[in-house]
């Protein structure tokens, strides 16, 4: 009797055993097209064995059937290592590319009017002059398109920084999705945890979930994990601890500069959550994530054409001397810095060094010409220069050539940084007065200032009455370009102008320039003739020659000065290259991941065929399992009945 019973255990076990393997079949199709789902598969293993003929010398044994062993997800971590990494990468290139093309369709190089057409309307309106200086016609034609010039140049301008407050919500949205994501995971953890804590059961419907936020956040960060006994999930984020046993690090941001760009931050670490000092690249392998991606591309300074390093002249110095030698010298060395720091942090940046580019080429447009119509020279004094109320004004330069401290500060509090003469004292070159406290109490003793004052000698003169001397074509908001000063002899002198209303330094920079309201409201006022309103023809040639003159360089690596056009050009040839490169990027590392989710798939997808195999496989064992039970359900009903008779 009590092997009849064994054997309806055995019979029975089977039964159990493979409706549990059907009923996992059976969630399996039913998830075929579920996204993230991983297929589930039973493993069987025999129960344990009974002893029988125990009073032998080695007692024999029988089976009591089958039982699950486990139910669990066929799933390969090497490829999943693998798609996460390769994702994260993926996201990392597509916010630079989108960044890319988006600074494209500003320039309007792929549609409609482009930018350069600006350009040569305002050289062709310049050309117009050089035929008839006084002509109103053409000084009309002249400010219709330093007008269209500006308007454009301050659009695009405003356009980019307008993408970059839209990337700086992005950078937000994106910190808040990290932070809820790692929230996720933490709860799935603990979640799991609970369900397989018996040891009996496994929540694999739970680990998809799981899988699928840590897919996701994979392309925000670079991400590394590891899974503990307890089958929970600890997550480190860009080398921080960030999902733990016991808690969630979460991201926030604070707001820098002037336009109040968002840096992430770890604020139990008190330290920002990327660091930019090694070039983002393959070669680094730091090149992951879409948040960095995105802080690369909008950049995380503000920056105009003066971040843009400008390689020393050797005709500037005396290099016959050793004095001449070491300024050279030490202004190289400064150029160094600049151009490390412009590599560092601008030049990774389409936004960035599309705004400093493009600001180089506006501003050296727009002081070309200045320059041409309100000549200057410099003069150099030990004696500051006051206007008529005796207010010390703005000097263009200051030098120190012996200070006996090695560090100044600016009226800021910023430091400066002096230059060893070897003799226990340092020199200095500034662009504004320096202290040598931090609260900029005590100015350092000034040697020398040099100032700017419009050249009278080649000054031209406006055709209107008062044959008016020295007004620019070009204007910044809110700041004269001159101090009027009047000497005691009743001389006039006109002192360049560096500080705006409250006393900033301010340049003609993008954001802040506008056609000179004095010149458009009176064509007239344009200096273009000589006194008693004779045409000056060598001053209209001198503005169409500027066209023509080299003036700067694209970029710190190209030494070659270019004209304002062929500046432009290789402008916008260097983003299209770059959006070319980004662009094959994007594809190979698209490529990449479709080509691992395909493994993935192919390891861990549901495959109909397959399962309806095993579905048919599944019933057959049940089928005879069935049959097992009914035979020795038969044979103890009649055992039974014949006992009984």
């Amino acid at each position: 009797m009590a092997n009849g019973m064994a054997s309806l255990m055995v019979g029975s076990s089977g039964l159990r055993s493979a409706q549990t393997a059907l009923n996992t079949t059976a969630h399996n199709l039913s998830n075929v097209n579920t996204q993230g789902y991983t297929r589930q598969q039973v493993t069987f293993t025999d129960t344990t064995y009974a002893n029988v003929f125990s009073s032998s010398i080695v007692p024999g044994k029988y089976g009591l059937g089958v039982d699950i062993g486990a139910i669990s997800r066929v799933r390969n971590d090497f490829i999943d290592r693998s798609y996460r990494t390769e994702y994260s990468r993926l996201g990392f290139y597509e916010s630079q590319a989108n960044a890319v093309y988006e600074v494209e369709d500003w320039f309007g190089e792929m549609q409609g009017v482009t930018y350069q057409q600006h350009i040569t309307d305002l050289y062709n309106s310049i050309n117009e002059l050089t035929k008839n200086p006084t002509s109103t016609i053409a000084r009309s034609s002249l400010i219709q398109n330093a007008t269209a010039f500006i308007d454009r140049s301050q659009a695009i301008y405003s356009g980019l920084k307008d993408y970059q407050i839209t990337l700086n919500t992005e950078v937000s949205s994106m910190v808040d999705k990290i932070n809820e994501l790692g929230q996720k995971i933490y709860s799935l953890n603990k979640s799991i945890s609970k369900v397989e804590s018996g040891g009996v059961e496994r929540a694999n419907d739970l680990r998809d979930t799981r899988d699928i936020a840590l897919d996701e956040l994979s392309q925000y960060l670079d991400i590394d994990y590891y899974e503990t006994t307890d089958g929970q999930i600890i997550i480190s984020a860009e080398n921080i601890p960030f999902v733990s046993k016991s808690e969630v690090n979460t991201m926030d941001v604070r707001q820098e500069g002037q336009y109040g760009l968002l840096i992430p931050e770890w604020p139990a670490y008190e330290k920002d959550v990327f660091s930019f000092e090694k070039a983002a690249s393959n070669a680094n392998n730091n090149d992951k994530g879409k948040l960095k991606g995105l802080l690369v591309a909008r950049g995380t300074i503000d920056v105009n054409y003066q971040d843009v390093p400008v390689m020393p002249d050797k005709s500037d110095y005396d290099l016959t001397t050793a004095e001449g030698m070491a300024q050279y010298n030490s202004a190289m060395d400064d150029y160094q810095k600049q151009q490390d720091y412009y590599n560092k942090y601008i030049e990774p940046s389409a936004i960035l060094s599309a705004i400093a580019g493009f600001d180089k080429l506006v501003n050296g447009i727009v002081t070309a010409l200045n320059d041409v119509l309100c000549p200057e020279k410099e003069v150099e004094t030990t004696t500051e220069m006051t206007d008529d109320e005796g207010n010390p004004l703005q000097a263009d330069k200051y030098v120190y050539n012996a200070s006996q401290y090695g560090r100044l500060y600016d009226r800021f509090g910023n430091v400066v940084e002096g230059t060893d003469n070897g003799d226990g004292t340092y020199s200095y070159t500034s662009g504004e007065k320096l202290y040598i406290d931090e609260q900029h109490t005590t100015a350092e003793d000034i040697d020398s200032m040099t100032y700017l004052i419009l050249d009278m000698d080649k000054a031209g003169f406006g055709t209107d009455e008062d044959e008016t001397v020295g007004v620019e074509l070009f204007k910044r908001k809110g700041t004269e370009r001159y101090i009027k000063i009047t000497g005691e002899d009743g001389t006039t002198t006109y002192v360049r102008n560096n500080l705006n209303a409250i006393g900033y330094a301010i340049d003609y920079t993008l954001g802040n320039l506008l056609v000179n309201p004095e010149a458009s409201q009176n064509v007239g006022k344009i200096p273009l003739s000589t006194i008693h309103g004779k045409e000056d023809f060598a001053k209209a040639n001198e503005l169409i020659d500027t066209f023509s003159n080299k003036f700067a360089s694209l970029n710190p690596q190209d030494y070659a000065k270019a004209d304002f056009n062929t500046f432009y050009n290789d402008f916008i040839g260097e983003f299209a290259t770059m959006g070319s490169v980004l662009t094959k990027f994007v594809n190979n590392q698209t490529t990449m991941v479709n080509g691992y989710d395909n493994q993935r798939l192919q390891t861990s997808g549901v495959s109909s065929d397959e399962e309806l195999q095993k579905m048919i496989k599944y019933q057959h064992a049940y089928n005879a399992a069935s049959r097992y039970v009914n035979v020795v359900s038969e044979m103890m009903e009649h055992l039974l009945t014949s006992l009984g008779a």
